[in-house]
């Protein structure tokens, strides 16, 4: 499979609904702590992003279970439409007319919740209609036009929402609003678990679909393996940035251009998106022979690797090569993360299986926040040692959940 047309209907429809929706929402997201900062204080606005991120949590988790029990669609349409609906209330909360932060935060806590619920939900759907040998190619697409609007959302936030914020809400809520319209319409229910209606919706309930995926060792592996191997990333927004701030004295760069620190960071965040952006196909053609397993470990290798001396290294030339090889790991790895997701994610409880997995993000941001204080107490090359560390125990814990997931698929092959 390595065509977009010959994809299910349903599938198409929602890359394009998905690359929409996170092409509008990346024009605003960057820019709410300093908006926010500036009207509240760093302090209050610190706190007010710490509760708005529980609230996203605690969505996640309702979502994830709702989904299992009462099907992907109603989820789906619930909340990209309460996504649209706190983005309007958003939007006039913040307008030329009136400016209230704080009930601005109680909108956006309202915001995350639907946010929370909307992103197992529809990561849930692709996966109930993703063919297992479509499975690479789908994943490449998403991740590939993830890359896309966020480079393409981040950089018009750039320049215009300082000044024309109240506009981009009520753009974000129009196209979350057209997005659950379309999700109604032209998109059919995927949910297949029997006897839906007769399962509790209780707290008990919800704890006992979390229980049994936490009891499903595999997949906790899995998850531990994805927190460390992804949370080196987070390190370039936080304990990187700082180091390179820190560390670079200005210099040139290719004979024209004078660079320092904060300006490397933005260079190698544009760079990731870039190559991503536009080696993907090449990568992919470059790879294909390769086995699964054998992709898996060399891109996560390069990954681990690179990112252990980008928090070292401080000549620009050096940091500019060592984040292209960082991409290209990352190019290599993240399908076939993505698709043994998929089969490790029992169907019956998929929503629940991916509400965990959507609370990485959340992890990777605590272990960042722990390497700044870390790192201003240790050397530099000790860091650098314990990125490296944490990243080889993350592949190593990875190649055995694809070794088990390869032992578990040979039983099943001998039991039919």
């Amino acid at each position: 499979m390595n065509s977009f047309f010959q994809l299910h209907r349903s599938i198409k429809i929602r890359l394009y609904l998905q690359f929409s929706t996170h092409l509008v929402t990346m024009t605003i997201i960057p820019y709410l702590a300093i908006y926010f900062s500036h009207l509240v204080g760093t302090t209050i606005t610190g706190i007010l992003v710490i509760c708005v991120i529980c609230s996203g949590l605690l969505g996640g988790l309702v979502g994830g279970h709702l989904a299992d029990q009462i099907g992907r669609k109603k989820l789906l349409v619930l909340s990209e439409f309460g996504l649209g609906i706190s983005y309007l209330a958003i939007a006039f909360v913040n307008s030329s007319w009136v400016v209230l932060p704080y009930v601005s935060f109680v909108f956006f806590l309202i915001n995350m919740f639907c946010n929370g619920m909307y992103i197992p939900v529809s990561t849930a759907m692709i996966h109930d209609l993703v063919k297992k040998n479509e499975r690479k190619f789908v994943f490449t697409a998403i991740y590939w036009l993830s890359n896309l609007a966020t480079a393409f959302g981040t950089i018009i936030g750039a320049f215009i929402f300082q000044d024309y914020h109240f506009y981009l809400f009520i753009i974000v809520a129009i196209t979350s609003i057209i997005s659950s319209a379309i999700t109604y319409l032209f998109i059919g229910e995927t949910f297949t678990k029997k006897d839906v209606n007769r399962v509790s919706t209780s707290t008990t309930s919800i704890w006992s679909s979390y229980r049994r995926v936490l009891h499903d060792r595999t997949y906790v592996i899995f998850l531990i393996a994805t927190l460390l191997v992804l949370s080196l990333e987070s390190h370039l927004t936080n304990y990187i940035a700082v180091y390179l701030k820190e560390s670079v004295k200005e210099s040139s760069l290719f004979g024209h251009f004078t660079v320092d620190g904060v300006n490397m960071v933005g260079i190698l965040h544009a760079e990731n998106t870039l190559v991503i952006v536009f080696t993907v196909g090449m990568i992919t053609r470059l790879v294909r022979n390769m086995s699964d397993q054998l992709r898996l470990i060399v891109g996560m290798l390069l990954y681990v690797v690179g990112y252990s001396f980008l928090s070292y290294v401080t000549a620009p030339i050096w940091l500019i090569g060592i984040m292209l090889f960082i991409s290209i790991g990352e190019l290599m790895y993240i399908p076939i993360r993505q698709s043994l997701l998929a089969d490790l994610a029992d169907k019956n409880y998929r929503s629940s299986y991916l509400a965990l997995n959507s609370f990485i993000g959340q992890g990777t941001m605590i272990i960042a926040g722990a390497a700044i204080t870390i790192g201003g107490k240790v050397p530099a090359y000790v860091m650098s040692g314990g990125f490296f560390l944490l990243g080889l125990i993350g592949v190593l814990l990875m190649v055995n959940v694809m070794n088990l997931r390869t032992r578990e698929d040979s039983r099943e092959k001998m039991i039919d």
